[in-house]
């Protein structure tokens, strides 16, 4: 008995915190024994919890076309209705549930393709239990004008996996605007493949005639400068010669000229001395 009581004594102590529990009272402070162990349970830094996977999908389908939009579920249930139809919910789940549940186990990716090839295992998560139980079995669809049954096969199954990433078909996958811009720049690069296909064309065909005539011209053109230039030329030349005639000439004429004055000089020096003369045989005779 007492072997019982002094080890239920100790186990109780060794419960117990180095200060008898009150680091965890409000507004306590806790010292470094206190920090160790919150550190200790909590485990090593910087881990985070990891996402458990998600159930394995019956593979089973209700759809013949699939596709998500801007947050809403589009779907065709057999392959005579021409446009997909925007679902409420199925079997109870509406679209915003089925994605949130969808987000809570496997890669965070791939919530979309669990929604669209593995929906059995995503109501498995959500908690639902309207899913039927075997191949063949109804569940219940709501769409805006009206619930139907459609029972779910591996067919189905095997059309939604392959297609759902492209739409299927359904028109609201198909972006106006992008499909717009595309046809665009489709119809703006045929244009320019066009234009320049007819200009070389139009080139090869007339472009000889008319690079003949530029060249034409251009020769034409050239000889008239040299032409012009020649005549120039020639024209300084004789233009030369006239200065140098002239320039001749003007010295002959001051060259006669200086001839005339220094023969007009010797006159008056003569005509001098005789009168000088004649004077002095006058004053002799007197």
């Amino acid at each position: 008995m007492w072997y019982l009581l002094s080890l239920l004594l100790v186990s109780i102590c060794a419960a117990q915190t180095t200060d008898g529990g009150r680091g965890e009272l409000p507004g306590m402070r806790k010292d470094i024994f206190d920090q160790m162990k919150d550190a200790k349970n909590k485990g090593p830094p910087g881990q985070t919890a990891k996402r458990p996977e998600c159930p394995k999908s019956d593979k089973l389908s209700p759809f013949r076309a699939f596709c998500i939009v801007q947050g809403q579920i589009y779907v065709k249930i057999n392959d005579t209705e021409e446009k997909c139809r925007r679902i409420v919910s199925i079997g109870g789940a509406n679209a915003s549930a089925l994605f949130d549940a969808s987000r809570t186990c496997g890669a965070a990716g791939e919530w979309k393709r669990r929604v669209a090839e593995e929906l059995s295992a995503v109501y498995f998560v959500g908690g639902w239990e309207e899913w039927p139980k075997s191949e063949g079995e109804p569940v219940e669809l709501e769409f805006e004008d009206g619930n139907v049954s459609v029972a779910i096969t591996p067919e189905n199954y095997e059309v939604i996996k392959e297609c759902w990433a492209r739409g299927c078909g359904c028109e609201q996958a198909a972006n106006p605007k992008m499909k717009a811009i595309l046809l665009s720049m489709l119809a703006i690069c045929v244009f320019g493949i066009g234009r320049d296909g007819v200009k070389l064309i139009w080139e090869k065909l007339f472009g000889s005639k008319k690079e003949k005539e530029k060249k034409d011209k251009k020769e034409k053109k050239e000889k008239k400068e040299k032409k012009e230039k020649k005549g120039k030329k020639g024209d300084d030349e004789v233009t030369g010669d006239e200065s140098t005639e002239t320039k001749s000439e003007k010295d002959d004429g001051d060259d006669g000229k200086s001839s005339k004055e220094t023969d007009g000089e010797g006159k008056d020096e003569k005509e001098e001395k005789e009168e000088q003369e004649e004077k002095n045989k006058e004053t002799k005779d007197q």
